[in-house]
């Protein structure tokens, strides 16, 4: 199974019992709607899915990985 998959799944196993808030750009908001609607997945599973694969991988690669997001986003900004 690989790793996008086994995500997805113990997204469904957790207890979703905490909220949590942020801003995000519209452009970004508009892309993960396109991708909720071709997924017939709702924009929170598909955001839930997206920052579990995120951690699972910065657990793995550590802060060089994250430090590359995020040099990725001063260059589009």
């Amino acid at each position: 199974m690989i790793a996008s998959q086994e995500g997805m799944l113990e997204s469904k196993r957790m207890k979703k019992d905490s909220q949590f808030t942020f801003r995000i750009p519209s452009d970004l908001k508009v892309r993960l709607e396109e991708i909720a609607l071709s997924e017939g997945r709702s924009v929170a599973q598909i955001c839930i899915a997206l920052l579990q694969e995120g951690v699972e991988t910065y657990k793995k690669r550590g802060s060089p990985f994250l430090q590359r997001l995020l040099s990725g986003q001063k260059k589009n900004s």
